[in-house]
């Protein structure tokens, strides 16, 4: 019988309990057994909470996978919340998950606290981990400490998505805002495990790494890979809580020779824009996703690193749990995403016939698997799966293609075009034609969106510099991007702006052009 999340880590933490498991800047270094002690004390107080779903709300912060365990240990069901989500996607989440508590600390909810939060924290939703542990008895620090030695699971859940502990919900995330409201995403424990199990095979991560981790835990790929796997399988981990502030990434890197990290490229860039080369000696291996690796970036990582380190671009979806594709070690294409990892069952779907296409031949990509989700909290959400050939497939809404040798390329996403003069116009392929002139290394200076919800479609660039609307049109003619999709504006603002996940925040660059059309 497979094992569940809860399993796997008493499987694998039961051990060696004197070993070391986390590093972060406010937690310090904790073996095994005080994460352990831990995890079991904060779940006493976790099962008070009367119902099934706990939210919590931390950046990428031990505390953060020890309220996640302590949640399983309690036989609750966490549901991550985003701090970054402007206000009214912010009050979705909350309103339609239900949550009766969300747990924060206080050194951390003090720096971020806006509006809403702020609202919610009057009105008791927020419940902080320093106030939930005070006024403990003895009774209860001996409680925790048996059950540390003994490391008893909690039966199941009254929650299932199956028959078993293997099928039930084991987190609820949220997409991100970039093109609509938030969608709660439920995972199983068979989604998650099944995902990490095919794509260790290619990250072939060993008990002894060490992994970097600063996407917060709300983000589909900081939750399984960065909190999860090290939970199954006591690789080591080290936290730094704020992704943009590259000294403190670059002194956890430095301080735990950290020999993994997980990032986007525009992160990276930053990261190598801000550290030393030996800042760099001890990583063996980047996994690079959300956007494509521009050639500059790997160049300047593989002159920064003298050739002796990988860096490997994937490719993942939140209802994938995440990850779907990644390069093998061995040979890797510039802006692949890689293969499809083993346990996903794939097509590129022709967008009017639905049929399956062949190689090279562009479409929508569509997957089934065991790490694929059974569909939407939200029932009323059209369903994303088809039927092609007696199968269902989820319908990922990301345009590409596979090549001769089964590599895959995104080509853009089906939601980031617009139709111009009858024909449909990619954003993202603009967006890396003018990123490859005009970007600029460690910043993030340009982003494209469109619309065509007027009466005539608006292709506009969002620019941190002065450009010449002209000369860029040029450029993309020059590029052989069709004359139909020229720059139609030139916005210069003072940042492009991002979302939590380090992705740009399209939603509210669309916004700001659609705003014209109501004047």
């Amino acid at each position: 019988m497979q094992k569940t999340i809860p399993e796997l880590w008493k499987q694998n933490f039961k051990n060696s309990k004197n070993d070391d498991f986390l590093w972060d800047n406010i937690l310090w270094k904790q073996s095994k057994r005080d994460f352990i002690l831990k995890a079991y004390f904060i779940a006493g107080r976790i099962k008070k909470i009367k119902w099934e779903y706990v939210g919590i709300m931390l950046p990428a912060v031990g505390g953060a996978s020890l309220l996640i365990m302590a949640t399983y240990l309690a036989g609750k069901i966490p549901v991550m919340f985003n701090w970054t989500l402007p206000a009214d996607a912010f009050k979705h989440c909350v309103n339609f998950s239900k949550v009766e508590k969300i747990i924060s600390v206080w050194s951390f909810f003090d720096r971020i606290e806006t509006d809403i939060l702020k609202e919610y924290k009057n009105d008791k939703k927020f419940i902080f981990l320093e106030d939930l542990l005070k006024d403990w008895k003895i009774t209860e620090k001996i409680g925790a400490f048996i059950k540390s030695i003994f490391m008893p699971l909690p039966a199941a859940t009254s929650l299932p998505l199956g028959e078993t502990e293997w099928g039930q919900i084991a987190v609820i995330l949220f997409t991100s805002w970039s093109e609509s409201l938030p969608k709660a995403v439920p995972l199983t424990h068979q989604n998650l495990i099944e995902n990490i199990s095919w794509a260790i095979e290619i990250f072939k991560i060993q008990k002894d790494d060490v992994l970097l981790g600063f996407l917060p835990p709300f983000h589909s790929f900081g939750f399984t890979v960065l909190t999860v796997l090290p939970l199954i399988t006591a690789v080591k981990v080290a936290y730094t809580p704020n992704p943009t502030n590259l000294r403190e990434v670059v002194e956890a890197l430095k301080h735990n020779k950290a020999n993994n990290i997980m990032v986007t490229p525009t992160l990276l860039k930053m990261l190598m824009a801000r550290a030393e080369k030996e800042d760099f000696s001890t990583v063996e291996l980047v996994i690079s996703g959300a956007e494509s690796l521009h050639i500059d970036i790997l160049n300047n990582y593989n002159e920064i690193t003298d050739n002796k380190s990988l860096i490997v671009e994937g490719y993942g979806i939140t209802e994938c749990s995440p990850i779907v594709c990644l390069n093998p070690s061995d040979k890797q294409k510039l802006n692949s995403v890689g293969k499809f990892i083993k346990g996903i069952d794939y097509h590129i779907m022709d967008l009017d016939s639905e049929k399956p296409l062949g190689v090279n031949e562009e479409g929508m990509i569509i997957v089934r698997g065991e790490s694929v989700f059974s569909g939407y909290m939200d029932k009323n959400i059209e369903s994303p799966f088809i039927d092609i050939e007696g199968k269902s497939y989820y319908r990922t809404g990301d345009l590409g293609y596979i090549d001769e040798d089964g590599y895959v390329f995104i080509t853009g996403r089906l939601k980031r075009f617009i139709k111009i003069g009858g024909e449909m116009i990619s954003m993202p392929f603009i967006e890396k034609v003018l990123e490859e002139k005009y970007g600029e290394e460690g910043r993030h200076v340009l982003a494209v969106e469109g619309s065509d919800r007027g009466k005539d479609p608006v292709v506009t660039l969002f620019s941190l510099n002065e450009l010449d609307l002209k000369e860029v049109n040029k450029h993309l003619r020059d590029s052989g991007v069709a004359s139909i999709a020229k720059i139609r504006d030139i916005k210069i603002v003072d940042e492009i702006p991002m979302l939590g996940s380090g992705k740009t925040n399209y939603r509210a660059l669309k916004e700001i052009i659609e705003k014209e059309f109501d004047k």
